[in-house]
């Protein structure tokens, strides 16, 4: 039997129209990433399988014969329901996600974990339309199944209502046409030996791919680009690149007068790099010494669950599962990561009770508590608080609201390093001291709150181990209680470096 051979597939496909460079990239210089969203998916798939009933299964059938394992399905009048079928034409594969017999042809089903309808869930399911028809394969109706946005999960694994589907055959023709030109297009990129040419924007937004494509560009050969600078707008880009200014140390201090967002001190940031010096506001060091003590030091992890399983959840509600708090009762102390309260939980029951109650008393009845970028930290909060089971909790949840300060907009107006280059993230603000604790993906640690999420996933997932579970567990602790010491090294830092 031969290796079945092709170059496109409906993903590579709707990658390249998004970014060719991205596809290429993905063919010829692949970096893997576990993302979140490919967990949700995952999750989301299962879920379709138990919604639509059972079928001829080829989703985790990769086989040189898989094509044709799925005509001999559909040439079986008892298979009613087939997954993840395989198609081939030309050089063009895709794979359905279900086929449903149906009114002497099939239904073509795709399934989105979102909560609505994009183009590019139409451009999808119009490539499968396309080689399903030129295989004379008749499709009756075409339908997105995505997550309805109002589903309430009661428990007891009861998903009847979790799924809308939405008719788009007649809204896909639109984009049946374009389908020979796309694969037109794109054939070359996945046969070219050299990266292609396509401008960077908006579309660069979590891609892997991105710091390649910034050393590759021209601005990847500036050493401290315009880019660097947060908010600016692409009017002014456009205004500064026409001048020939791309590096952020030739930008006028009078260019960024007309940025309207007050929250950054861009004049500032400018000068540090024009001069290569760090700005610190003079009244910051009495600002941070005048806080009283005690002090905390508070940090959130959530997850976002497509399909929820924990009970009176909906889909995508971000659910606090995890926090991290230092005290900090007095300046000569020193904390160290072993010192942080924390609550990890992933499915208990009446965990968002138990979550708060702990909080209430980590957290005491007086004293700042400091947060980075703690609008996060709020809206958790008053998530939690609102659920049924919580809401006698409200005065004191709403006292430790009242006593957050986020660090981010404390930092903003006060503090810049050229080591951030433009960024005030705790990750890069931590760059400024010799003893903070690093934050890394790697031998299964945690590196960023997407990785923890998928921590979670793998948790809450039946078929990991005892031995695994223990692991997730310490690698979350260490990751949470790792934002709130830095956050302390931070304040000690800036008090021992005025004395």
């Amino acid at each position: 039997m031969s290796k079945i051979s092709y170059s496109l597939t409906k993903s590579k496909i709707t990658t390249g129209l998004r970014c060719p460079k991205k596809l290429w990239f993905d063919i010829n210089e692949k970096i893997e990433i576990d993302h979140f969203n490919f967990h949700k998916g995952n999750v989301f798939g299962d879920k379709i399988k138990e919604v639509y009933g059972n079928g001829f299964d080829l989703s985790h059938n990769f086989d040189e014969n898989i094509v044709q394992l799925t005509q001999d399905a559909m040439n079986d009048p008892d298979v009613n329901i087939i997954y993840e079928g395989a198609f081939l034409f030309g050089e063009t594969l895709v794979r359905t996600d279900v086929l449903i017999r149906k009114n002497n042809g099939w239904q073509l089903i795709e399934a989105k974990s979102s909560q609505s309808l994009a183009e590019h869930h139409l451009q999808d399911i119009a490539i499968q339309y396309y080689v399903l028809n030129n295989l004379n394969v008749l499709i009756t109706e075409a339908t997105i199944a995505h997550i309805n946005k109002d589903f309430i999960y009661e428990g007891k694994n009861d998903y009847k209502d979790l799924i809308v589907e939405v008719e788009v055959l007649d809204d896909i023709q639109q984009f049946v046409t374009s389908v020979p030109n796309w694969i037109k297009d794109l054939l070359p990129v996945t046969k070219s030996v050299t990266e292609p040419t396509f401008d960077m924007g908006d579309h660069c937004k979590g891609c892997q791919y991105i710091e390649k494509c910034k050393s590759n560009s021209f601005l990847g050969k500036i050493e401290i680009p315009i880019s660097i600078l947060p908010k600016y707008g692409s009017k002014l880009q456009k205004q500064w690149f026409d001048n020939k200014i791309y590096d952020l140390r030739d930008l006028p201090y009078e260019s960024v007068e007309s940025i309207k967002d007050k929250r950054w001190n861009f004049v500032e940031i400018i000068r540090s790099h024009k001069e290569n010096i760090e700005w610190i506001n003079p009244n910051f060091f009495e600002i941070i010494k005048n806080y009283s003590w005690p002090r905390y030091f508070f940090d959130i992890e959530s997850i976002t669950q497509a399909v929820p399983i924990i009970p009176n959840t909906k889909p995508n509600d971000p659910f606090p599962f995890q926090y991290s708090v230092h005290k900090w009762e007095f300046e000569d102390q020193k904390l160290t990561l072993e010192d942080s309260n924390q609550f990890l939980e992933f499915n208990s029951e009446n965990m968002d009770r138990k979550y708060l109650e702990k909080l209430i008393i980590d957290l005491g009845n007086d004293g700042p508590i400091f947060a980075h970028s703690a609008s996060t930290e709020k809206k958790a909060l008053s998530y939690l608080v609102k659920r049924e089971n919580c809401i006698d909790l409200t005065d004191k949840i709403e006292s430790i609201q009242s006593r957050i300060i986020d660090t981010a907009k404390l930092f903003r107006e006060n503090f810049y390093n050229v080591t951030m280059m433009g960024s005030y993230s705790l990750k890069d603000i931590i760059k400024i001291l010799p003893n903070a604790s690093s934050y890394s993906s790697e031998n299964d640690q945690v590196g960023d709150g997407g990785d923890a999420m998928i921590k979670w996933f793998k948790y809450t997932n039946s078929n990991t181990s005892n031995e695994e579970k223990q692991k997730i567990r310490e690698n979350l602790k260490n990751y949470c209680a790792k934002d709130t010491l830095n956050l302390y090294l931070i304040f000690k830092y800036f008090l021992e470096s005025h004395k």
